[in-house]
């Protein structure tokens, strides 16, 4: 029978197996689309290790809170201090004010273990913005420690007073858990995956397993262990940032976690394969490798103006595992191992620990202060100052517009509210004309809010809405219903909507905004096809609505995809231009919607209507037409909406 607390190298070596996924995501060396289920199998192992030690002490009558948080302090502050504060030293030498002060409100969020509730409410995990967050990874950790303030003394009390329910309250804890993240990601999916009580399932599904080890009612099965195997794989290879998480999907790198804990030992099977010496070996320096590999990358997008090689990549991946054998063997291991080590005793210890985190909460309390060491980086850089201000002017244009009158707004999603306020304006101004789609339909329904004369003009955007791969809080499908039921309220219909989600990349997977940025500027870009499914999905959609109103597609604007890295060091002088083979891309996908809208009751504006010169339309010494690489900033709007409106259906003028 296996034993919760017997060493076990197969899970060092599933460690390896969780970091390894992780990192190679995050540095796009090798295309692994689900390499973030890394961080649920750590969840699950996390769970497992610490509740198998609990109950170990909890049935010696040993427990102690004391030496509970002494153990977590010795084993995540040591190293995470020495990352954090070489990190800082690095942001400080190359992040640009506005980058400084995200870090510092990220350093702030380290230091308070609350890291998870900072990248939550500013974007999504999978934003591209994010990859040039150095601390973004760091959210799983406050994940654990905030799970760890309330679990030991909740697993102290059942085991002491309702011993046989113990298993049962755990069980239901983690399914209201997992009910908490299926709600989640289809109402807030951003938050969803950052808060600890949408992922406390994860760590609860470890919990379980050693539980059942404890009670001694497992005998192992190399099948089953296999089969655990098989479930991370899959997560790993066919997962993607279009995959709910965490919600039901998960329960296969979770479940498949579980399932080799339970039933893999290292002398058969799976249990075998991760017991390699090899394998041990990275994930013996695991949580060191995690640590260090996101600033490492996250450095590198910052400082290079194009996007980082995959040559570069791996060899910061190689550098990744150099550093973490070196904070393993001279950081961790000093402060962990049972003899000899620094700062034996727990005071000391708790003073050392604080007396860092003090330090580092100082070093994030200037950043926020000086806003980013603003007035240093400007008297340093006086060169770089000014475009500095192009930039942030361009990006002050990001986010939902705000509406220009009582019946010219624009909507998110469709509730009673909204209901009303839409039948009241047809009813003193007539039927709306509407501007349907994700972030690129916020810029168009802006630049004619500024452009056009229609009365009514109703926005209907959300960013990443589009009908191909909607999440429940997108309003489509209420939208239609409403088209349809209601057709007098409206005129006519323009969706709008990123191109780079209507394509292919190389290995057959869905689009992102990722596929051009990950193309540095000299390089030829790829022939990316049309995606049939998204095209399928996207014009039956759009003729759905077209039965009743008239709709009309527009071909997908041509996105520059220019880092503002670039920007700043080329300045306004350069002249821009378009990857080779870039412009083509477009071209190709507005000819295959043309053709697939020809067989539908929508309507098509071609990308002629939107002509675009990179020499010009770029910017110029005095603005930034766009707000990123691919959303107009305010003057973009009016640049852009001007060439458009002309093409666009008499009602929109």
């Amino acid at each position: 029978m296996l034993t919760p607390l017997t060493y076990r190298p197969e899970v060092d070596g599933l460690r390896a197996v969780a970091v390894t996924a992780v990192i190679l995501y995050h540095g796009h060396v090798l295309p692994l689309p689900g390499g973030f289920a890394g961080v649920d199998v750590f969840f699950v192992l996390s769970g497992f290790l610490i509740t198998a030690i609990l109950l170990r002490e909890l049935q010696q009558g040993q427990f102690s809170i004391l030496r509970f948080y002494e153990r977590r302090l010795r084993r995540i502050l040591p190293a995470l201090i020495v990352v954090l504060a070489a990190t800082t030293a690095v942001a400080v030498a190359v992040m640009i004010p506005s980058q400084l002060l995200a870090y510092g409100q990220s350093l702030a969020g380290n230091v308070l273990f609350v890291s998870n509730f900072v990248f939550g409410a500013k974007s999504g995990y999978f934003s591209p913005a994010l990859e040039e967050a150095p601390l973004l990874h760091t959210w799983s950790l406050s994940v654990e420690e905030q799970f760890y303030l309330a679990f030991p003394p909740l697993l102290a009390l059942l085991y002491h007073r309702l011993p046989r329910l113990t298993g049962l309250v755990l069980a239901l804890l983690a399914l209201a858990s997992l009910g908490l993240a299926e709600w989640g990601w289809r109402n807030e999916p951003d938050i969803n995956f950052f808060f600890t009580f949408s992922r406390a399932w994860e760590l609860l599904a470890g919990t379980g397993a050693a539980l059942l080890l404890h009670h001694g009612r497992i005998a192992p099965r190399a099948s089953l262990a296999a089969l655990g195997l098989g479930m991370i794989l899959y997560a790993l290879l066919f997962h993607s940032d279009a995959t709910p998480y965490p919600s039901v999907a998960t329960l296969l790198p979770v479940g498949g976690t579980a399932l080799i804990l339970l039933f893999g030992t290292a002398d058969r099977g799976v249990g075998r394969v991760l017991a390699l010496r090899p394998f041990v070996a990275v994930g013996l320096v695991s949580y060191s490798a995690y640590l260090w590999h996101q600033p490492l990358f996250a450095f590198a997008r910052i400082t290079q103006t194009d996007a980082p090689s995959t040559t570069l990549m791996a060899g910061l991946t190689l550098l990744t595992f150099a550093l973490a054998a070196l904070t393993w063997r001279f950081v961790e291991q000093p402060f962990r191992r049972p003899t000899l080590r620094w700062l034996p005793r727990a005071k000391p210890l708790f003073g050392a620990a604080a007396g860092g985190m003090a330090a580092l909460a100082t070093l994030s309390a200037l950043l926020i202060w000086t806003q980013g060491n603003d007035a240093l980086w400007r008297a340093r850089h006086p060169d770089q100052a000014a475009m500095l201000d192009l930039i942030l002017q361009a990006g002050q244009n990001n986010g939902p517009p705000a509406a220009t009158t009582d019946c010219r707004f624009n909507l998110t999603r469709l509730d009673d509210k909204s209901l009303t306020r839409i039948d009241t304006c047809a009813a003193s101004y007539g039927p709306a004309v509407v501007v349907l789609g994700d972030s690129h339909a916020i810029d168009v329904y802006s630049a004619l809010s500024r452009l056009s004369h229609a009365p009514f003009l109703m926005g209907l955007t959300g960013g990443g809405c589009r009908p191909a791969d909607a999440a429940p809080t997108c309003a489509y499908d209420s939208f239609a219903t409403l088209v349809a039921t209601k057709p007098d309220l409206f005129s006519h219909i323009l969706f709008v909507q990123s191109g780079d989600y209507l394509l292919l990349g190389t290995d057959g997977r869905a689009g992102s905004r990722q596929l051009f940025t990950r193309i540095a500027a000299a390089d030829l870009v790829p022939p990316f096809a049309a995606d049939p499914a998204a095209v399928a999905a996207l014009l039956t959609y759009l003729d759905r609505l077209a039965a009743h109103v008239p709709t009309t597609l527009l071909a997908p604007r041509v996105e520059p995809h220019v880092s503002p890295a670039r920007v700043l060091r080329a300045g306004c002088s350069t002249t821009y231009a378009l990857r080779p083979g870039q412009a083509q891309v477009y071209q190709a996908l507005g000819q295959t919607l043309a053709t697939a809208s020809a067989g539908t009751r929508v309507a098509y504006i071609g990308l002629d209507a939107q002509p675009f010169d990179m020499s010009s339309d770029f910017m110029t010494c005095d603005t930034l037409y766009w707000s990123d690489g691919d959303h107009w900033s305010a003057s973009g709007e009016a640049r852009f909406g001007a060439r458009l409106l002309p093409a666009l259906p008499p009602r929109f003028q």
